[in-house]
């Protein structure tokens, strides 16, 4: 059974068209990755599933329901199935550790004192102490702070987590911490994951399915065995990380 599902779906800001007829489908409850370089749409289309920019033409669906024009009152509730890595974080430099994961629990009522069992809890569930909960981001390091928003991102157990790049900035290592963590909550949570990412081994790593966006369009999709062994000019060049080939770098 599809949990998403793009359907032709455009996209452009003043004459530069971002998407080109996205088509996709995402399965419930697998991780699916969406490669692609840099410009190629891979966050326009998180944020088209999101409600926070309109597509021009298309639809996109979410268990069915037709999300594309969702009113206000809809949405909001609709995004209570949702939980958001994003690239850098995100965290709230003025709240601590525990108030930044708890922050949505809060805002929709729940006492904090609640709350912060909660963020104690999903803090666990990512492999922090207890006692970071009362550290600020500031003390924290670039993993430490990914796994505080990934807590965050989970702490009112969604039914579809996104990952935008969730491995940038940090050491192999630490990127690889976080690859486990998002197989990890795929087993404990059953969630449907989309990871948005241009790095190779997280790709391979946590990948059900992948799927490869170019100029606006997806043009290959498979498993991550598939995608090793490609005859597709394109994707084999971004898998190998060449600058030989179809594929023209930013000058």
């Amino acid at each position: 059974m599809n949990c998403i599902t793009y359907t032709n779906v455009r996209k452009s800001f003043g004459p530069k068209t971002v998407l080109n007829g996205v088509n996709l489908k995402v399965e419930k409850g697998n991780t699916h990755v969406i490669l692609g370089g840099s410009g190629s749409g891979k966050s326009v289309m998180l944020k088209c599933l999101l409600g926070l920019i309109e597509p021009d033409e298309g639809t996109i669906t979410v268990d069915g329901l037709d999300t594309t024009h969702m009113p206000s009152r809809e949405r909001m509730e609709h995004m209570h199935k949702f939980g958001m890595l994003f690239q850098a974080g995100a965290l709230f430099d003025s709240m601590n550790v525990w108030q930044n994961v708890a922050f949505a629990l809060m805002n929709e009522g729940m006492k904090p004192a609640d709350a912060r069992d909660v963020a104690v809890q999903k803090l666990k569930q990512v492999g922090l102490k207890a006692d970071t909960a009362d550290l600020n981001p500031a003390d924290l390091s670039g993993g430490m702070r990914k796994r505080v928003a990934l807590a965050r991102a989970i702490a009112h157990n969604p039914q579809i987590i996104l990952y935008d790049e969730p491995t940038t900035g940090l050491d192999p290592i630490t990127s690889d911490v976080i690859n486990d963590l998002i197989l990890q909550l795929q087993s404990e949570l059953k969630a449907t994951s989309v990871v948005i990412t241009h790095d190779m081994h997280t790709a391979f790593k946590v990948a059900d399915k992948i799927s490869f966006l170019y100029q606006g369009k997806f043009i290959a999709e498979g498993t991550a065995k598939e995608f090793k062994s490609t005859d597709n000019p394109y994707v084999k060049q971004f898998v190998a990380g060449s600058a030989q080939g179809p594929i023209q770098g930013a000058v």
